[in-house]
């Protein structure tokens, strides 16, 4: 395998979603140099407000230069130590630079703030969130994921409103018994904006852990492969830089070890594609009992059933009339559907893991492409001999 084609090749695996699948793939040399630009966007903003509000106009003008030279000035100096051009920009943002991107910006506290140590601390509590989204959004590639599952999606539409059509009819025959509810509708009505998003979040927070649940044995079986003609055709199938695989290029252990943060990159991308199928089809649950209850459901009866003599002003989101029927469209309509979708994703999350129907329809095309992406790994492990380093951790 030529270089050219190698780096193709890490290329197409972070295309899916799989940066992991690149061997020595690393947080200082892969993860934080693809997001240094946003990283020095970052730091700069931190400089610029690192000294509060206690300047105006031309002052603060000149605080926030001389803050900038500053910290110019210490990153300069840091380069030379590293045995770098006093600008050059790092190849390798290892813990020296990580460090330093924290907490350089609290130098201008320091030196004009006027409270330093809780400025310093709240510049430093952000950096340090900051890199931990850059780590998990970039190393795990987040960014591509969402457009790899949302083409996967449009790509198998057909098979996902199969799926939707055969679950519809399970989820709707108990979500219908709630919608009609009265009690549902007056704890609707009760909820807080905090409390109705945390009752939705837990919702959403154990459908999530039943599809969890399920994925460390569904990587288990797209990661065993039985010889390498069968590896050969997958890597062919999945339309890769490698183009057509033969066995002839190709030996040793058909079946390479996976570090844990590849096992983790893999499930995340399952749980992400699985997660938006579950989303399109409470989506879709969710729209059918908007306009059902918009049609179905009359003032009177939302009045009834939430003990209120009149609506407020601001429960009213739209009103009008259709046939002479005035229609209306509440926030505790709005809730009530909002707490059926969550409801119906956690059912239907339930049902892909348990029934062994909904199961082989709803993970078959997710890790049919996974496994083919691994079977792409396993020829490129075989083909190029890298000089070699640990996975990131």
């Amino acid at each position: 395998m030529s270089e050219g084609q190698r780096e193709q090749v890490e290329r197409w695996f972070i295309r899916h979603g799989l940066p992991h699948l690149i061997d020595g793939y690393r947080a200082d040399t892969d993860v934080f140099t693809r997001a240094l630009p946003f990283l020095l966007l970052v730091f700069f903003f931190n400089v610029a407000g690192s000294f509060g509000d206690q300047f105006t106009g031309w002052g603060q003008a000149g605080i926030a230069a001389v803050s900038t030279l500053v910290i110019l000035f210490a990153a300069a100096l840091l380069n030379v130590l590293r045995n770098r051009r006093p600008f050059q920009v790092p190849d390798r943002v290892g813990p020296v630079e990580l460090t330093a991107f924290v907490l350089l910006p609290t130098i201008p506290s320091f030196l004009f703030g006027g409270s330093p140590f809780t400025t310093a601390a709240a510049v430093i509590a952000l950096n340090l969130t900051i890199l931990g989204l850059v780590y998990f959004v970039v190393g795990y590639g987040l960014v591509p994921t969402t457009v790899w599952a949302a083409h996967q999606t449009l790509r198998h539409l057909s098979q996902l409103l199969t799926l939707m059509g055969r679950a519809l009819p399970f989820v709707l025959v108990f979500s219908a018994f709630l919608f009609i509810n009265a009690e549902l509708w007056q704890v609707a009505h009760d909820f807080t904006a905090v409390s109705f998003w945390s009752a939705v979040g837990l919702l959403s927070f154990v459908a999530a852990s039943f599809l969890g649940l399920r994925i460390p044995r569904e990587i288990a079986e797209v990661a065993q492969f039985a010889s390498w003609d069968r590896v050969c055709q997958l890597a062919t199938e999945a339309r890769s830089p490698l183009g057509e695989v033969s066995t002839e290029n190709v030996s040793g252990d058909h079946r390479p070890p996976m570090s844990k943060p590849l096992r983790f990159n893999v499930g995340l991308v399952v749980l992400f594609n699985m997660g938006l199928q579950i989303l399109l089809v409470s989506v879709a649950i969710g729209a059918f009992y908007t306009l059902f209850g918009v049609l179905a459901v009359r003032e009177e009866t939302i009045l009834a059933w939430t003990s209120l003599e009149t609506l407020p002003a601001d429960d009213v989101f739209v009103r009008g009339s259709w046939l002479g029927t005035e229609l209306v469209l509440t926030v505790q309509l709005v809730r009530v559907v909002g707490f059926l979708v969550a409801f119906s994703a956690l059912q239907f999350a339930v049902a892909a893991v348990t029934d062994a129907t909904y199961r082989e329809e709803f993970f078959s095309e997710v890790t049919g492409e996974v496994r083919e992406a691994l079977a792409v790994r396993a020829v490129y492990l075989r083909q190029f001999e890298p000089e070699g380093a640990p996975a990131a951790e």
